[in-house]
């Protein structure tokens, strides 16, 4: 396992929950259009000092067991993983607080916990992506963020998982839902990431819609790559540098131990174990 470096960082929060089953092709590149800034981009008032590190991670749609995560640990040197706590195309199964607890307590893991919104109707029979439905949802999601003891106002995120493929189908009710949705988020008192293809992410940024954190998908590789850094993917440019990006670079990895996952590297914030801060 590489070493890790670590960063004392002036994190500024707003006063501001998602497994998906399916990942699409997240590297077609289409035209965005333009539209105003969002109201809710200004910078956010509240700030916490906490240290993040670049760390390995997984993702999955079924809960891991305390065996299963204690093999990604000892032989990856998985350090996180998402957590998949709701959403109309949710494909999760199994986790629950007392699971995310039991993870904490065996492996000292971090978590990433995931809400998959509506997606585009070749994906999901959920495609309502308005900015109405993108409210709702992000309200939503906070109350399922309060059943896993992840309280408001502590610095903790919760990232939407909104498929390349989506935004590619309609950018513009894409980017009204997305935004929505991280408005919602952020006034109910957590950091509001975003998990797209690099192509949406870029878009979204370009026109104004910027969100606490990112997590990109773009599998650049088929198995796990104990060097990798969020910074190694270039397509972002210099949007959301440092300690803002996650990266999912390889996807239906195959463990002897622990079946098919994503495989993934952080350098942002995570959440803390339930009942945990980032204060």
């Amino acid at each position: 396992m590489r070493a890790r470096r670590q960063y004392a960082v002036l994190w500024i929060v707003s006063s501001c929950v998602a497994a998906c089953g399916v990942h699409t092709d997240n590297n077609t590149d289409v035209d965005a259009g333009t539209s105003d800034a969002a109201p809710h981009d200004a910078a956010p008032s509240d700030a916490a000092v906490v240290a993040i590190e670049i760390l390995p991670g997984v993702d999955r749609a079924g809960a891991f067991t305390t065996t299963e995560a204690t093999y990604l640990k000892t032989t990856y040197g998985v350090m996180w993983t998402g957590v998949y706590i709701g959403g109309a195309c949710s494909a999760g199964s199994g986790w629950t607080k007392s699971v995310v607890t039991s993870l904490y307590a065996t492996t000292g893991w971090k978590f990433m916990p995931i809400w998959v919104g509506q997606q585009a109707t070749s994906i999901c029979s959920h495609a309502t992506l308005t900015a109405a439905q993108g409210t709702s949802d992000g309200q939503a999601t906070a109350a399922m963020m309060a059943t896993y003891s992840w309280a408001p106002q502590l610095a903790i995120p919760v990232v939407l998982d909104l498929e390349g493929g989506t935004y590619t189908a309609n950018p513009t009710t894409a980017r009204a839902y997305a935004t929505a949705w991280r408005d919602a988020v952020r006034s109910a008192g957590y950091l509001a990431y975003l998990y797209s293809s690099p192509t949406a992410i870029n878009a979204f940024d370009d026109a104004g819609v910027t969100f606490d954190g990112v997590w990109p998908a773009d599998w650049y590789y088929t198995a796990f790559k104990p060097t990798a850094q969020p910074s190694d993917l270039t397509q972002l440019g210099t949007r959301y540098p440092g300690t803002t990006r996650a990266w999912q670079y390889a996807g239906n990895v195959t463990t002897a131990s622990a079946g098919h996952v994503d495989a993934d590297v952080s350098d942002l914030l995570l959440a803390p174990e339930p009942g945990g801060t980032n204060k």
